[in-house]
């Protein structure tokens, strides 16, 4: 995936957790999951290939050690996002009180087109 994917499967996310907040509130008749699962497959998904010098006897701790280190970025990483969400459905909540009837989703999707043509 280049960058731009990667940013509209961002806005996707944002605007799963919207849809999900409002199935839950029951503003809506759809039901479902947020579809997040969906929407990372692929995302986060890439190789890399160790094309250095690492004498044979130390290949496998050289790769035990790289997957500690993407593992831990890998977790930081999702606890970094799920704030970002969170962070997103709490102002929502409060764009939604002092103006009722955002189209939050409209805006998501704009938004997501804007970043495909830049």
């Amino acid at each position: 995936m280049d960058d731009t994917d990667l940013v509209q499967t961002g806005i996707g996310l944002l605007a799963s957790v919207y849809r999900l907040r409002q199935n839950l509130q029951g503003d809506s008749d759809e039901a479902g999951s947020s579809g997040y699962p969906e929407l990372l497959e692929g995302a986060l998904d890439f190789t890399v290939s160790a094309d250095s010098a690492v004498p044979p006897e130390y290949a496998t701790e050289v790769q035990d050690v790289v997957k500690q280190a993407v593992d831990e970025l890998a977790r930081r990483q999702e606890a970094v996002l799920r704030g970002l969400l969170l962070g997103f459905v709490k102002i929502v909540e409060a764009y939604e009180q002092d103006q009722p009837g955002p189209d939050v989703l409209l805006l998501l999707q704009q938004l997501s087109l804007e970043v495909a043509v830049e």
